[in-house]
């Protein structure tokens, strides 16, 4: 009886976590309702690079595609973007997919990364765990480049922990540097993460010097554009302005910047992103990022995260400390726990939009594993647990997927700029379009993505039309 349950019970989280990636492709059009300006912007970037090989501002196979504001789109999100669209267009739906996809092939690798660990039963736990993160699964249908950083990363750990051989060292070391290009906050926490890496590798197995040389040399070289820029200040401008060393910001808040201010206002925002009603309640204060009905925090997060204090506490009692996982695993656990502190790191030196889950997805893969991990090694202890996980699962799924495809859509439509879809869903005439490009001059990308998309014309077209109508308002001095 106890195989049948567990084999049952493992047919049923397969089913829920292929369910779950399945509905990540549902209603890519209309949930979320309306399109975020940044899916805007990046729909008319990647379209001018698919078509006509210039960035959305005429600038010819950027290394970097400068948007004029929010962090320039980077070449690990631009060039896979512009093959997608060949293949798929680029309307924000399509981009939206995109991103589906590279965050499956995220959960793909993180199954892979924890059967390498401790065996498949383990994996399939943290893809479980992975599949229902309301963390990310909301994430992943928001044409963003955030989470390429998250699967690059997890990725480059699965080749790290294969043996030493040259090639994996190599695709280790370009996932990497991969992570550290495409989203701002992985440059901070992917050295950090490195460094956690070369302390636990002592344990599992030294490597030869001559791994750690090829390593270095994939991870560093391909960077030296990224480090140029970033020292130019070419890229750093958003970071400029929402970094806690901001000087607009620290006379807004009366700080001339002393260690002591600096110090306490970091500690204050790394708190924030461990209060009960961003994990278990309300999760992120962005409808863009969150339903705001769960937190970030899945049920089976909260189950497995019970069950670890549960055995924190149980080391007080020594009899209990010899089959402890905490105490069977310790440097695989403190592993995970090291990591999911050092990924709050990027969102604790900002100082705006908090606490904020995006700039913590770095966190997210070793959350899954430790979620996995405590799950797993429950089950095996105590095979009735097997059944509670499958309920925990299957209840959280359905209250989850009801909310976000019946509820968040009208809740959260405000932030998606639904009325802009509204108005160019109801034009018709050429007149009425240049009424719509009137309307939006101050708004270049809403304009030029729905000229693109809903009145046909292309890339340059686009440019002109919006340009034109804001010149000649300037030479009328009504801009």
């Amino acid at each position: 009886m106890k195989q049948s349950v567990i084999s049952i019970c493992l047919v049923c989280l397969g089913l829920i976590s292929l369910s779950a990636c399945v509905l990540s492709y549902w209603r890519l059009d209309s949930v979320p309702y309306g399109f975020h300006v940044d899916e805007m912007s990046g729909s008319v970037d990647i379209g001018c690079m698919a078509t006509e090989g210039v960035d959305a501002h005429n600038v010819p196979h950027p290394v970097f595609s400068n948007l004029n504001y929010g962090t320039p789109k980077p070449p690990t999100y631009i060039y896979p973007a512009v093959v997608w669209a060949k293949v798929f267009g680029y309307p924000v739906a399509s981009l939206r997919a995109l991103s589906v996809t590279v965050h499956i092939l995220g959960i793909v690798g993180l199954f892979f990364l924890a059967r390498s660990f401790l065996g498949w039963r383990y994996a399939f736990f943290t893809v479980t765990a992975a599949c229902l993160s309301p963390w990310t699964w909301g994430l992943s249908r928001v044409a963003f480049e955030s989470l390429f950083s998250a699967t690059f990363l997890i990725w480059g750990m699965y080749f790290f922990f294969k043996r030493p051989k040259i090639w994996s060292v190599v695709l280790s070391g370009l996932f990497f540097c991969a992570a550290i290009y495409s989203y701002p906050p992985f440059r901070l926490q992917t050295p950090l993460m490195l460094l956690s890496l070369v302390i636990y590798t002592r344990w599992r197995g030294p490597w030869p010097l001559k791994s750690w040389l090829v390593f270095a040399f994939t991870v560093i070289v391909p960077l030296i554009p990224l480090i140029q820029k970033t020292l130019s200040g070419e890229i750093q401008d958003r970071f400029n302005n929402i970094s806690i060393f901001s000087k607009g910001y620290l006379n807004a808040i009366h700080s001339v910047g002393h260690l002591n201010d600096i110090t306490g206002i970091f500690v204050n925002n790394y708190l924030m992103h461990f209060n009960g009603d961003f994990l278990f309640f309300r999760g992120d204060p962005s409808y863009v990022h969150s339903t705001r009905h769960f937190g970030i925090l899945s049920g089976l997060d909260m189950a497995a995260l019970s069950l670890g204090l549960i055995w924190a506490l149980m080391l007080l009692f020594k009899k209990y400390r010899s089959n402890n996982p905490l105490v069977l695993q310790k440097p695989f656990v403190l592993f995970l726990l090291a990591n999911i502190l050092i990924g709050v790191v990027p969102a604790a030196l900002t100082n705006s939009e908090l606490p904020n889950s995006l700039r913590i997805t770095g966190a997210w893969p070793f959350v899954c594993l430790l979620s996995g991990y405590l799950l797993w090694q429950a089950c095996e202890r105590w095979w009735g647990l097997w059944i509670v996980t499958c309920a925990i699962a299957v209840f959280f799924a359905a209250a989850y997927f009801n909310v976000y495809f019946n509820t968040f859509p009208q809740e959260g439509k405000g932030m998606f700029s639904y009325w802009t879809l509204e108005e160019a869903n109801a034009l018709k005439t050429d007149e009425d379009w240049l009424k719509f490009v009137l309307l939006y001059r101050y708004k270049d990308y809403s304009a030029r993505y729905f000229l693109m998309q809903y009145h046909g014309l292309s890339c340059t077209q686009s440019r002109t039309t919006w340009e034109g109508m804001r010149d000649f308002l300037k030479a009328r001095g009504t801009y």
